[in-house]
């Protein structure tokens, strides 16, 4: 890649709508189920509409999480060194089963996707250096506390801050999931 600069103008084609934050659904697959690895595009600074393909039977997971509580953060890694992109949710319901799949997460490589809110959504993956998950859980101290697992998703180093994808996620079948 050149390194490139150009301009950023506010014009009557990009007027639309620019809400902050991101879906209500978190998407994880394993890396390991992956056909096709994400592939960079520089022009769209995220990957390709053709990257992530799986494995027949293979790959995405659904999770729902509490509204208003996901985000991406990014941040620069100097000389260099690429961009720390942070995915922050919480699953405040299904906790029993969050917590069931948390083992799993906690040990595996694994790849996550979140909504833009538009036409794309936030991937955490490179494919070069799996994301780094950790997690917390609180109950809560009282009848009416906030209660859930926080979940953070660290994809770095990525090449591009606020990576993106823009396709649809190739969800496994209920029936697949459950055995």
């Amino acid at each position: 890649m050149a390194c490139i600069l150009k301009h950023i103008k506010n014009t009557a084609s990009n007027c639309t709508e620019s809400f902050s934050g991101v879906g209500t659904k978190a998407y994880v697959a394993f890396i390991e189920d992956l056909e096709t690895p994400g592939v960079w595009s520089d022009e769209l600074a995220g990957f390709t509409p053709d990257s992530f393909t799986f494995k027949s039977g293979k790959g995405f997971y659904e999770i729902d999480i509490k509204k208003k509580s996901g985000k991406v953060t990014s941040e620069s890694n100097p000389q260099g060194g690429g961009f720390n992109n942070v995915l922050t949710f919480v699953v405040n319901n299904n906790m029993d089963e969050m917590a069931y799949i948390l083992r799993t997460i906690n040990n595996v490589d694994t790849m996550w996707l979140i909504s833009d809110g538009k036409d794309g959504y936030y991937a955490m993956y490179d494919p070069q250096f799996a994301p780094e998950v950790t997690s917390s859980g609180d109950t809560g101290d009282t009848p009416d506390s906030d209660r859930g697992f926080t979940i953070t998703v660290t994809a770095s180093p990525a090449r591009y801050p606020l990576a993106k994808w823009i396709g649809t996620p190739q969800v496994v079948a209920e029936e697949s999931a459950q055995g």
